[in-house]
């Protein structure tokens, strides 16, 4: 029998999930689990409408709708009004955005891109922009009430780009790092076929390592905004890597895991506020990391940042981002049926990752080395949580 789509089932997933991940009260648990109850009706209806079952949902939505159908509204922790701070008042986590900041953003840097490749000094009149953006953006979220907890993880990237750069010292090192890229990707070979000429260089809020886009009168290449601190001999290199030099790969990793990468990063996210999302549904991974520590750590391994990812995962259980020094965790295990020990037991293979770094053979990364798998086998349960994390993975649990 072919697939069925049923359009919604992982956006409610992720709605119920960010709801749940902040205090409620009696009266708000009580409406949720009413509308998880029958948002699951309706779905059945559905499926038995067509003569199927969960099983030929696509799979996101299978574990979609595993993870609402295992919901046990009975054991959400809940507060009462008062001590809830009028919470149910506040707009949920991550839900809110400012429409069109980005492509506004996009313009203005391709205005100082192009600027550059003139030899135009405009710098005061869009420092001037940028100010004012930021100066709007502080009042519109003074006046709405808007914390950074609420704010979408774009939304807050773009909110600490604009006010960060609404100095004139940080500015001017933007235009400065703009010039600088564009002399040194100006003189890599011109034969390669992946990009047309002139370049337009874009520092801004990215996850990729760079990411690049044709237009017809020349290229856009967009870099994360901390690569505003690396020097010509870097950003040759990355220039070079991407051409497809795999010997380059190496060198621009270790530099945005260097002191004047991270330093920009940590200012960029402190100009809007750190925010931290370790507390799920029914587990935190703070609590989950002091046990890990304590046990295999000797309590001395630094916290990272800790967060549960913002999707419900089908395989891949947690990651360790070296760059941004951060523990993501699946929230596909933040369910009362996956054993506590499951969680420490990823925890603890993210934290190795933290402890003996990466290696690189060319453009390849090397993580699971020897070293790395004597220490894993520390964790006494530790086939054990493999074999349910591999029961979660084909839908068993």
């Amino acid at each position: 029998m072919p697939r069925i789509r049923i359009t919604g089932i992982v956006a409610t997933a992720n709605r119920m999930r960010r709801a749940l991940s902040r205090p409620v009260t009696p009266a708000e648990r009580d409406r949720l689990a009413g509308d998880v109850a029958r948002f699951l009706r309706d779905v059945e209806a559905v499926l038995h409408e067509h003569g199927t079952t969960v099983d030929h949902l696509a799979a996101p939505s299978q574990r979609a709708y595993r993870y609402l159908a295992q919901l046990d509204f009975r054991h959400v922790p809940v507060v009462e009004q008062g001590a809830a701070g009028g919470a149910s008042r506040r707009p949920p986590p991550e839900s809110l955005a400012f429409r069109g900041l980005r492509p506004f953003l996009d313009r203005l840097l391709d205005n100082v891109a192009r600027f550059v490749r003139l030899g135009q000094d405009r710098t005061g009149a869009t420092l001037k922009v940028v100010r004012e953006t930021a100066a709007r953006l502080d009042h519109s979220m003074a006046g709405d009430g808007v914390t950074p907890e609420t704010l979408k993880p774009e939304a807050r990237e773009l909110v600490g780009w604009f006010r960060y750069f609404a100095r004139e010292e940080a500015f001017g090192s933007y235009v400065q790092a703009v010039q600088r890229a564009s002399v040194i990707f100006d003189r890599l070979p011109s034969g390669s076929t992946r990009y047309r000429r002139p370049l337009l260089i874009h520092y801004r809020p990215l996850k990729a390592l760079y990411r690049w886009r044709a237009f017809p009168d020349g290229t856009w290449v967009l870099l994360p905004t901390p690569m505003i601190r690396f020097d010509e001999a870097t950003l040759d290199h990355l220039g070079r890597d991407i051409l497809g030099h795999a010997s380059s790969r190496a060198v621009v990793m270790d530099a945005m895991l260097d002191e004047p990468y991270q330093a920009l990063a940590a200012e960029l996210e402190a100009a809007v506020g750190t925010v931290e999302h370790s507390r799920g549904v029914t587990c935190d991974l703070a609590e989950v990391f002091e046990r890990v520590n304590r046990q295999f750590f000797d309590g001395r391994m630094p916290r990272p940042k800790l967060v549960w990812s913002r999707t419900l995962t089908g395989r891949v259980f947690g990651h360790y981002d070296f760059v941004r020094d951060t523990v993501m965790v699946s929230a596909s295990l933040d369910r009362a049926v996956v054993p506590g020990f499951v969680i420490e037991h990823v925890m603890h293979h993210e934290l190795l990752h933290k402890k003996h770094g990466v290696h690189w053979h060319g453009r390849q990364r090397y993580s699971h080395t020897p070293e790395f798998r004597a220490d894993e086998r520390h964790f006494g349960r530790c086939e054990e949580a493999d074999r349910i994390l591999r029961e979660i993975a084909q839908g068993q649990r």
